[in-house]
């Protein structure tokens, strides 16, 4: 099964590495990891934008998970 690492930029860094079969799998647990601590911190969702970075165990970039706050524009 291969290896992918999921670093997490916000305010702090962390790496995680997982074992999944796929790329999507990868990609769903990027979503989970990125959700729970917004969950668990929703203050945070009001200070721009978030990311996960899903990589190989080699750290070649495959995808990015961003949740981003943008204020709605007034006409």
């Amino acid at each position: 099964m291969p290896t992918y690492v999921l670093s997490f930029e916000g305010r702090e860094q962390r790496l995680r590495q997982i074992d999944v079969a796929t790329e999507e799998d990868a990609r769903n647990e990027a979503v989970r990891t990125l959700g729970a601590f917004l969950a668990d911190n929703p203050q945070f969702a009001s200070e721009g934008h978030w990311r996960v970075n899903v990589e190989t165990e080699n750290r070649v970039p495959l995808l990015h998970v961003i949740v981003a706050t943008v204020k709605a524009r007034r006409q």
